[in-house]
């Protein structure tokens, strides 16, 4: 026998659970780096590269921000947008790392993996950094060359925490930008995930960048190729666990089957 308004208190919960709205993403790297007028630049490349969407759909981060003096080097470069995106990439370190973090490594070092080594365009084992803890306490990030420390890279030492939100992102900030050669270096037109699209738009008989235009979420930025849409970005989301709509999906499963209990004890 069913109770009254049991159907009208059912349907009631079925439409309240078709319009829960998923978990933002936990943290807005812009909107940290808002604060920090010092470091506008590089927030902007952030933007402008497509950086910072991949940095907010990750719940677990360290970004190593450099101020706009330490970004003069890496601006005297001119480097195309893919291979700013490269170096830029190297400053993202997919594990957490704070102030106090730094100073425990075990055996005073830790080999870090980034969003460049993340993203597959690295070769071989570049994309990893070395975080070292130096005598006077001070700590250097260097990457890695071809499978080894690159010895003629320069450290990039440590400054000072920007931010830190345990255990999900940190910003820390580092006194120059890291040299790469692998990061800098252009990427091969065959070996390019972009190249192999165009491929298949061709012998889909389509024009290349027709879906991606269609597809390509909308990015800010100064207009430095704002509607090349970054190589890969789904599977980097996907790599370490580490997407952040999943708790607004755990929330969804738990209130879904709630509500079916209760559909079924009223019903």
């Amino acid at each position: 026998m069913s109770l009254p308004g049991a159907n009208s208190l059912a349907v009631l919960l079925l439409l309240v659970l078709s319009t829960w709205p998923t978990c933002p993403a936990a943290h807005n790297i812009t909107a940290i780096l808002a604060a920090r007028h010092d470091m506008a630049e590089f927030s902007r490349l952030l933007t402008s590269t497509g950086l910072a969407d991949d940095i907010n759909e990750r719940n677990t981060i360290t970004v190593l921000a450099v101020d706009d003096a330490g970004m003069a080097a890496l601006r005297a470069r001119h480097l195309p947008r893919e291979a700013l995106r490269h170096v830029l990439s190297l400053h993202v370190l997919v594990d957490y790392y704070d102030r106090a973090k730094l100073h425990r490594l075990p055996g005073g070092s830790a080999d870090v993996s980034t969003l460049f080594q993340a993203s597959g365009d690295a070769p071989g084992s570049a994309g990893m950094v070395e975080i070292s803890e130096r005598r006077g306490g001070s700590v250097a990030f260097v990457p890695q060359e071809d499978g080894d420390h690159d010895a003629h890279a320069p450290a990039v030492l440590f400054v000072r925490s920007v931010h830190e939100a345990p255990y999900n992102i940190s910003v820390l900030q580092v006194g120059a930008v890291m040299s790469s050669p692998a990061a800098e270096a252009p990427s091969s037109p065959e070996s390019s995930p972009r190249h192999r699209a165009t491929d298949v738009a061709h012998k889909n008989g389509t024009r290349p960048g027709d879906d991606a235009a269609a597809d390509a979420p909308s990015r800010g930025g100064d207009g430095e190729g704002e509607g090349d849409r970054a190589d890969g970005g789904g599977d980097r989301a996907k790599k370490n666990g580490a997407i952040g709509t999943a708790p607004g999906w755990l929330s969804f499963a738990w209130a879904f089957l709630l509500a079916i209990k209760i559909i079924v004890v009223l019903v």
